[in-house]
């Protein structure tokens, strides 16, 4: 006998369970509980906790997420193409879509999992964890698959390079090197310096399915985003040591004379590779008598091969306009001179036959002269970690660094930060000045009276002022406490800033 409810029906089945069947409010379809219950009362209580999901606002079509995380990551991944995500993000996130989420993965003690062909709505927490579990066995696999292809480094060469030492990439070692090594006590680099453990694939495959989960999140097919594993997709990445001055001055050399002056550009002005080689000669402004000049980033080339063709820079805020040091003006004036193009829309950098430089061209010519220079380690990419480093070798701000990178966020620049041993050598070297004993101090100079009130006061507005910008006051807060330090003693500065904090 069917039982009636002010929302929904309990009717029992030939199996003897029940069934429990509703109507939403606004719609017309009759719909039918996704199982089936042992008890009536069983059935009462799902009915009971629907409807309050449906007072409260929180009912989620059951229907809504039938789609597979694949079909919806596809779909996903199709509306951001060409809106806000570069074309060279979307083909990284259809890899790893198509390598670790739409493919099955597999890993000892749990089998193969499928993530691809589950439905959104029934994909939990245990199911991700499985997931990445899977997905790291995997990538680690694969990564020391290709490791074992890789020629073997041996570890002082390696100790070298990261001290900023210039060794060849094959080849005898000098024995001044070796000896070196050995008495720094043999160090043998992390693995992740040497090789590729998969552990960087398998975080961004657990962003990409972190943001497509979050992504239906927001269009209502599922409750929450069951991506919760702590760190899964954070790396550590391997510490890049930057070109120095005179490597960069050695690849350019290298290089065909057509390219060379790009390497210096990308090295002192921290472009990415897709923005120097959009370049065209309107977006050039050189002053060789005042030996200034800018480049103004606006495009960036994309595609890999026949005709040019351009897209929008990585993000909004690398729209930007950037001045180049006076010895890199010369040469790219140099460079000018010597390729002059046709018109205002030529590029400032081609191959022989006049076509844009795309990856392959730049990475076949940039390999020899990196070994030329004894860098083989060096990506072309890492120009631009090199000139961020050099930039803040000058003193240059967070906020500098981030406007000459190009970067949205503070955090973003910094990863492009690197330290040298020499810079590393000269804070030692500071640190230990500050441990000098007392009595090597000179006296302090005679003070005047009311000195020491005055220093104290000193103290009281530096201290608020330290506390103005822990607490994120802006700039007329702190304008003020300069003001009223200006107008007072230290101890009215103290009053002031009092009266700006309450």
């Amino acid at each position: 006998m069917t039982s009636q409810r002010s929302f929904g029906t309990v009717e029992p089945l030939p199996s003897g369970r029940f069934r429990a069947r509703y109507t939403v409010p606004g719609e017309y379809r009759r719909r039918t509980a996704p199982l089936t219950f042992d008890t009536r009362k069983a059935a009462n209580n799902w009915l009971t906790q629907t409807h309050a999901d449906v007072l409260r606002g929180d009912y989620r079509d059951p229907d809504a997420g039938a789609i597979t995380v694949a079909e919806y990551a596809d779909r996903y991944l199709s509306a951001r193409a060409g809106v806000d995500l570069a074309p060279r993000t979307v083909a990284l996130y259809r890899r790893h879509l198509a390598r670790y989420i739409a493919a099955p993965v597999t890993a000892p003690g749990l089998g193969t999992v499928r993530l691809g062909g589950e439905h959104l709505a029934s994909v939990d927490v245990a199911t991700v964890r499985d997931w990445y579990a899977a997905v790291t066995h995997t990538a680690a696999t694969t990564a020391g698959a290709r490791c074992k292809r890789a020629p073997r480094v041996h570890p002082a060469r390696m100790w070298a390079r990261d001290m900023g030492r210039a060794v060849p990439s094959t080849g005898r070692l000098p024995a001044a090197v070796v000896t070196e090594w050995e008495a720094a006590g043999a160090p043998v680099p992390h693995r992740e310096a040497i090789g590729d453990t998969g552990k960087t694939q398998a975080a961004q495959a657990y962003r990409v399915l972190r943001a497509i989960l979050a992504a239906a999140l927001d269009e209502g097919l599922i409750r929450e985003n069951p991506c919760r594993i702590r760190k899964a997709g954070t790396t550590r990445a391997a510490e890049r040591v930057p070109a120095t001055p005179a490597q960069i001055d050695a690849i350019a050399a290298a290089m065909p004379d057509r390219l060379a002056a790009a390497v210096h550009v990308a090295a002192w002005s921290g472009l990415r590779a897709g923005e120097l080689f959009a370049l065209d000669r309107s977006r050039v402004s050189l002053d060789r008598n005042a030996r200034t000049g800018t480049v103004r980033v606006d495009r960036a080339l994309i595609g890999g091969s026949g005709p040019a063709t351009y897209g929008p820079p990585k993000t909004t805020s690398s729209v930007r306009t950037i001045h180049l040091p006076p010895h890199v003006v010369e040469i790219l004036a140099a460079h000018l001179d010597a390729y002059p193009g046709r018109g205002a829309s030529a590029l400032v950098f081609t191959t022989p036959a006049g076509g844009p430089v795309y990856e392959s061209h730049r990475h076949r010519h940039f390999s020899r002269a990196r070994e030329a220079a004894g860098r083989s380690d060096l990506r072309w990419h890492d120009l631009r970690h090199t000139g961020a480093t050099l930039a803040a070798r000058t003193g240059a701000s967070i906020r500098e660094i981030q406007h000459r990178l190009g970067h949205s966020t503070a955090s973003a620049a910094m990863i492009y930060q690197h330290h040298t041993a020499d810079r590393d050598a000269d804070l030692a070297a500071r640190l230990s000045d500050l441990a000098a004993p007392a009595a090597t101090e000179p006296a302090p100079p005679p003070q005047a009276d009311g000195a020491d009130e005055s220093a104290g006061g000193m103290a009281s507005a530096l201290t608020l002022a330290a506390q103005l910008i822990r607490s994120g006051a802006g700039a007329d807060a702190l304008e003020s406490l300069a003001d009223s330090f200006r107008q007072g003693t230290g101890g009215d500065a103290g009053s002031h800033v009092e009266a700006v904090t309450a």
